[in-house]
This record gives C-alpha cells, structure tokens and sequence, in this order.
C-alpha cells in the first residue's frame, strides 16, 4: 500500500504562495512504483477533505496515473499529524507492506516506512527504489504477497 501525499510529492512547491500543477515526470515515478512494487494508493494529502475516492480516482488519471486510488485516510481528529491518520488506518486495514510518500516528516513511529520527497522538486526517480523496497519488506515476520 502507498500512502500519498499530493501537494510536494506529485505537484512541487515553487513558491511558498503558489502550489504546483501536478508533474507527469512525478507521475510517472509514482506509477512505476506502482506497477513494480504491485500496490495500490491510499489518499494521505489534505486534497482528500471533500473528495471522494472515485473523485481522487479520476483526478489523478486525468493526469496520467495508472494505478488504483482504494480509500483516504481518516480526517476525524482535528490537529492529528498524518502519521496518526495513516496508523489508524493501519490498525483497521491488514497490508502486507507499504510506503508512506510525503515531502513531511510528521509520521511518528512510522518515519521508518517514509520516502521523504523535496517539496520543491516532488518525487524523483532516485525514490523509486526505496519505495519499492520498503513496499517488499516483510512485517511482523511475513513474506509480502
């Protein structure tokens, strides 16, 4: 499972005043981690309040994702870091392994499982590797599927 962040992962951050456009060299990043750590996206970015999955879905596909958007995290907590809203996700959801892609380091004990992009040039083929990797280990001792 990927956990991902939009704005300064997928649509870098040029100005402090002025987010990005989504990047198809980001895009196409993310869709080979996809494709080759076999997973799909769960919505982590604060572009989920008032989306729905299948709007997600749509909006990431118009830009050229090929991959499958299967929920968003909670948004139930006001003031939780990300890193909270992706464990309770965790704890209802069984995954064999996942990443968490952001460009912030508010994941608590889950920093372990981050691949931290620049928010000003979003996700660069260097990350892809460690994605993946972290997509195929195990937890708790288990094979990855």
């Amino acid at each position: 499972m990927i956990f991902l962040d939009i704005d300064g992962v997928l649509a870098p951050i040029r100005r402090w005043d002025r987010y990005g456009d989504l990047d198809p060299g980001c895009m196409q990043v993310l869709n080979e981690i996809v494709t080759r750590g076999g997973a799909d996206v769960v919505v982590s970015s604060t572009l989920r309040y008032g989306r729905t999955v299948a709007e997600l879905q749509v909006m990431l596909e118009s830009q050229g994702f090929t991959g499958r958007v299967v929920d968003k995290t909670p948004t139930g907590t006001p003031g939780a870091a990300r890193g909270e809203e992706i464990a309770v996700w965790l704890a209802e959801h069984a995954v064999d392994g996942y990443v968490i892609i952001d460009d912030h380091v508010d994941m608590g004990e889950l920093r372990t499982h981050l691949v931290q992009t620049d928010s000003a040039h979003g996700l660069q083929p260097a990350d892809a590797p460690r994605a993946i990797a972290m997509l195929m280990r195990p937890l708790n001792g288990r094979k990855p599927c």
